[in-house]
Formats: structure tokens, sequence, C-alpha cells
């Protein structure tokens, strides 16, 4: 489970993605340079990125279950989707400008692309070998 290459990244997606919202800022205010983090909001943001890092580690136990645990990667890079366009076109305004940490969420994104590319392969070699027997 934890060998194959698909688990690491996606432990990888998990832990990045909750350092993103612990320690670097998604908004910054251009007029008073305060800077907003997830961590002390209730937004539906957070609840997005933690269901996406709760997803990722519930993808890591499903290695038995390739097409599930496609279908759950899918669905944990789509909410880290759907809170970057909440960022970039609900949350910013005048004042309030993109920080880092928005930047950053593009990491546990590519993360998870390379572990859905994994478990894809990984079902080719499944395949090939029952082909063969």
């Amino acid at each position: 489970m934890i060998q194959r290459l698909q688990s690491l990244f996606l432990f990888f997606s998990t832990v990045s993605l909750l350092v993103i919202v612990y320690y670097f800022p998604l908004l910054k205010d251009s007029s008073t340079n305060v800077e907003y983090y997830l961590k002390n909001s209730s937004s539906i943001l957070r609840y997005l990125i933690l269901a996406s890092s709760i997803l990722s580690v519930f993808a890591i136990f499903q290695f038995r279950n390739r097409n599930k645990q496609k279908i759950v990667v899918r669905i944990s890079r789509l909410l880290i989707t759907i809170s970057l366009l909440l960022i970039l076109f609900v949350e910013t305004n005048e004042v309030k400008k993109v920080a880092s940490g928005t930047l950053l969420l593009v990491i546990p994104f590519v993360f998870l692309v390379f572990a859905n590319f994994f478990i894809n392969k990984d079902q080719k070699l499944i395949d090939e070998s029952e082909r063969l027997r």
C-alpha cells in the first residue's frame, strides 16, 4: 500500500494541502498589508480544502479498488479546482489580492494528477498480467 507511488503522491498531496491551509496566506489586503489565512476562518474554502485532504487520505486505503481510488482522486482534484476558482473570482477584489498560498494550491493538484497517472499505470499492469494467464 505505502510502497506504491500513487500512495506517496496522495500522502504528499494531503500534507501539502494542510501546510498551505495553516502556514501560507491565501489573500493579502493591499491597503493595510494584512494577510488572510484559512485556519482562522470558517469559510467554505477551508472546508473544501480539508475535504480534499480527507479524500486523499481515504484514497490511500482504497488500493485494492483502483476504480474507486480514481474516482476519489478526481473528486479531490475537483474540490481543489473549485476552491481555487472561489478564491480567484469571489474572494478577491480591489483591496484583497491573491497571496502565495493561492498559487501554492497548484502543488497538491499536481500531486493528485501524478497519483492518478500511477493508478492508471498500475491498472494497466494488472490488466496485462491477467491477460497473460
